[in-house]
């Protein structure tokens, strides 16, 4: 049956009445939903994978004594999650689950003390002659590899491999603070203490009961926070130019893009007409989805550069880094006028930026960082 059969359906068994809140979602979605709704969730069309993936999300968050309705072939199921867990799939199956009336599971209770021991135990007389010859800068390449391995699990929506690959990354960072330890500089305490208390401070409109400024969360707002905090006099200070091109230029334009001055970011050497080509190839959505798009853009870019003799990860990083020595040399032009971007407008801004690059003699040498 359609969404509005189902919903004159619902209504007509009592399920459910016209004034209440409801998600409606498909099986698909098993895997994304939240579940901590504040409302009816209804999900139908369940494979029989989709349901068991609900069904283990649910009672990992519940308990299993919680209430379920099932709608089959079967008619109106009333279960609990644990029933629902242990009886056969059926065909195109809707699930009806209220928070409200669900038992949360206490929060599972854990430590990390069993493997900071571990971690000692290796470093320690005696130990792994291995894990004791590292050093902070010989253990990098191992850390940029977990890294890329939990991005591989996620990719394949692998969760088993997901939990390993957290702990590999868990791990490398147990690691580095017991090295910290040994050396007299920080212990993982110091780790765990300190990122809680930046989280506090960048988030003063959830912890602090006295702000009432929605604004706060805005991501301008959230930049401004981290370059008082850290005293940084530029908008890029602290971002690192050693990162692969495509991401270093990632974080420059959502950094850009976060202060409201996403116009700094228009290339003048880039003709419009190529730019309105590239936009309506990735709008056109008949093909495929606008990533792999995308995907297929780049890869094709990359072809054709390297065809022309042009390496892309250096041609990229070097733009990138030109990129940053012009924001930066705008930025103390903007000092110069009496002001400071994160205080101007977007417009004021953007003035300023036209004024700039109209008073500069040549474009700022494209030199390799």
């Amino acid at each position: 049956m359609n969404r509005k059969e189902l919903m004159n359906f619902l209504e007509k068994k009592g399920l459910l009445s016209p004034e209440d809140s409801l998600t409606m979602a498909s099986g698909k979605e098993a895997s994304s939903l939240p579940l901590t709704l504040s409302h009816i969730l209804i999900v139908r069309d369940l494979s029989e994978k989709d349901e068991k993936t609900l069904c283990r999300r649910l009672l990992a968050a519940y308990d299993e004594t919680s209430p379920v309705i099932l709608l089959s072939g079967e008619g109106i199921l009333r279960l609990s999650l644990k029933e629902m867990e242990m009886r056969s799939f059926g065909e195109k199956e809707t699930i009806l689950f209220d928070s409200r009336k669900a038992i949360r599971r206490p929060a599972f209770p854990w430590n990390l003390e069993a493997l900071d021991s571990t971690v000692h135990r290796l470093l320690a007389p005696g130990g792994c002659p291995w894990d004791r010859s590292q050093t902070h800068e010989t253990l990098r390449t191992y850390f940029i590899q977990e890294v890329y391995e939990v991005i591989d699990a996620i990719d394949r929506g692998d969760m088993d491999n997901l939990k390993e690959e957290l702990g590999d990354v868990l791990f490398q960072i147990l690691f580095h603070a017991a090295l910290a330890e040994k050396e007299g500089y920080f212990t993982m305490q110091d780790v765990a203490d300190g990122i809680r208390d930046k989280m506090v401070r960048r988030h003063p409109f959830v912890f602090d009961k006295n702000s009432t400024d929605s604004t706060l969360s805005a991501p301008r707002e959230w930049e401004k926070r981290k370059r008082i905090e850290k005293n940084r006099k530029y908008l890029l200070s602290g971002v690192p130019k050693g990162l692969p091109s495509l991401l270093l230029t990632c974080i420059i334009q959502k950094k850009v893009s976060s202060n409201g001055i996403q116009n700094l970011l228009q290339s003048e050497d880039l003709p419009v007409e190529m730019k309105d080509q590239i936009s309506r190839f990735l709008e056109d959505d008949r093909e495929m989805d606008r990533e792999m798009k995308a995907g297929a853009f780049l890869f094709e870019l990359v072809h054709y550069l390297q065809e022309k003799g042009i390496e892309p990860e250096l041609a990229l990083h070097r733009y990138a880094a030109a990129y940053m020595r012009k924001l930066r040399a705008f930025e103390d032009y903007v000092i110069e006028k009496g002001g400071t971007i994160p205080d101007l407008s977007p417009e004021e801004t953007l003035r300023l930026w036209k004024d700039f690059l109209a008073e500069q003699p040549s474009p700022l040498e494209l030199k390799t960082v």
